[in-house]
Parts: C-alpha cells; sequence; structure tokens
C-alpha cells in the first residue's frame, strides 16, 4: 500500500531519526530570523515602490494569531509581475550584500523551484525532500509572482492543469538527479510506493535532455504569456488563488509579529476560498503540517 505523506514522514521519524524537532527555543529563533528578514524586504519595497503582499499561511496567521501559525514555520509572498521585474532589477544593490534572490529568470543559478525566494546568507537550512542536492540550503521567505490569467475559461482550465504536470515533471527531475537515500529505503517497504518512486525517477530521466533550471524558466515563461490584464490574478500553481485583481490589490494593512505589513486587499475572502469559511478556527492536530527539516544553524544570527 502507498504510504501517504503523514505516514512516511512517521516511518522515517521512527526508523531512521534525522528529522529533528526544531524546539521551542529554535523555533522562537528562526521565527525572529524571518520577521527581520520581512522587516529588511518591507523597508527596501518601500522605498521602490514595490507592493508585496503576505500570501498562504502568512495571510492566515496574520488575520488569526497577529503573527507566525504557531506550528508553522516559514513566510510567503506575493509579488506582481511588474514588482517581480522591479526587485530583480534593484536586488543586486540594495539586498546582496546579505541575501541571495533566487528565482526564474534572474540569473543563471541553479533553481530549486518554479518561484521565488530570498536567503539569507550565512545560514543554514536543510529539508528533507532536498537532502543530497546541490540547492542552496538557507533559511528563506517564498516569492510567488501573480499573472494575469486568460479571459477564456478553457484556457484557465487547461493552465491549471497543464501546471500540475509541469510541477510532477520538474519536481520528478529532483528524484532521478539527486536520489534521496531516506527515500531510496523508504520506496523498499511496498510494491506500490516502490513503483511510484522508480516512475518519477524514469520521469525525471526522460526529462533530463533539458536542465533543472531551464524547466523553470519555462514554466514561468509560459504561464506570465496573458500579457492582456482581464481583473483576475493567480500564482499558476494552484487554482484555487484565482481571484479578482481588487481582492489581491491594492495591499491592505495588517500586523505581524508587531510589524505593519502588507496583506490581501479583502484577506476574508481570499482565506474563505483558501481555507474555507471557518478559517478562524484551528484545524485539529493531526492536520497541523509541519516541515520536514533536517538541519538547522543560525550562524551568526
Amino acid at each position: 500500500m502507498m504510504l501517504n505523506a503523514k505516514e512516511l514522514i512517521n516511518r522515517i521519524q521512527q526508523e531512521y531519526n534525522i528529522l529533528h524537532p526544531i524546539g521551542e527555543d529554535n523555533s522562537h529563533k528562526l521565527k525572529s530570523i524571518l520577521v527581520s528578514m520581512l522587516a529588511d524586504f518591507d523597508s527596501v519595497a518601500k522605498k521602490h515602490e514595490i507592493d508585496y503582499i503576505l500570501a498562504y499561511g502568512s495571510v492566515l496567521g496574520a488575520i488569526r494569531h497577529k503573527g507566525f501559525i504557531p506550528w508553522d514555520d516559514d513566510l510567503d509572498i506575493y509579488l506582481s509581475r511588474d514588482d517581480w521585474n522591479k526587485l530583480k532589477s534593484i536586488f543586486s544593490s540594495e539586498m546582496e550584500d546579505k541575501y541571495i534572490l533566487e528565482g526564474p529568470g534572474y540569473n543563471d543559478k541553479l533553481l530549486r523551484q518554479t518561484f521565488g525566494k530570498i536567503y539569507l546568507k550565512g545560514t543554514e537550512l536543510v529539508e528533507f525532500m532536498d537532502m543530497n542536492s546541490p540547492y542552496t540550503h538557507s533559511i528563506y521567505i517564498d516569492i510567488f509572482v501573480l499573472d494575469n490569467v486568460s479571459a477564456n475559461p478553457v484556457v484557465r482550465i487547461f493552465d491549471s492543469y497543464f501546471a500540475r504536470v509541469m510541477k510532477f515533471v520538474i519536481n520528478s527531475q529532483t528524484y532521478y538527479k539527486y536520489p534521496n537515500p531516506i527515500l531510496n529505503k523508504i520506496k523498499k517497504t511496498s510494491f506500490s510506493t516502490k513503483i511510484y518512486f522508480n516512475f518519477r525517477a524514469t520521469l525525471g530521466f526522460l526529462t533530463s535532455f533539458a536542465s533543472h533550471t531551464a524547466w523553470c524558466n519555462w514554466f514561468d515563461e509560459f504561464f506570465s504569456r496573458h500579457h492582456s490584464k482581464t481583473g483576475f490574478l493567480t500564482q499558476s500553481s494552484w487554482s484555487k488563488e484565482i481571484f479578482e485583481s481588487s481582492v489581491y490589490f491594492p495591499p491592505s494593512k495588517g500586523v505581524f509579529e508587531g510589524l505593519e505589513v502588507n496583506l490581501p486587499r479583502n484577506p476574508d475572502l481570499y482565506l474563505k476560498k483558501s481555507y474555507g469559511d471557518d478559517y478562524m478556527q484551528l484545524p485539529p492536530k493531526e492536520k497541523r503540517e509541519n516541515h520536514l527539516i533536517v538541519s538547522l544553524n543560525f550562524g551568526k544570527y
């Protein structure tokens, strides 16, 4: 029987002892560093009139907890395509002394994902799925670019499904190119699990005629091709995010761990569609997701 994500996590924790609980002190420190990173980014954004807004669980945390979701330890940001391009143009002069910017179309660095990341230099954060990979392993903030969607509903549906296929292919390359030693053991625990991971690795091999970075760039170019403003925006990998642009922009103000930040213009509608009408209710413990961190080092921070 195929392992689901939670079963996989539990088995790894029980049998291989490589996933170490962050602990309350380290969790507090990590969140403090992330807020400091957000404050730095906010300062640069204000200077250059970049209208970022918090995204995903960061919006939920700001509304429900005035900060981080207690069991969460990451930060997510949305940028419009124009502001993403602006960030790329000013990053080296404004932030490169302390941070690394990674993202499609920025430079020739090895890309891990189809979206952007800002890494804090001199730190280390290795997540389980990135073990044995050459990607940057540092404390980070995720940046997701909001693009126009097609006015044609059929094209929207196609784009939504094609995004899933493309991301499946792109992530399969990581399975092939950088085999995870723990997953290699896990996949031997059942026939279906072995078939699944072998299929992912085979798909990664068949698509390795182009580099992982090239695939990420192609993904970004394809989903940013709708230049006409239709009044709707989305982040291409999650179809639930198709909202009228007025739901996102202009930003509203909120508080995140004592820092005044930008939120979607209509956070209530955004959160209801993303998390359900009962988003203010805490989920049961078994549905509270944590990142699988293998190692964490704060460096001088």
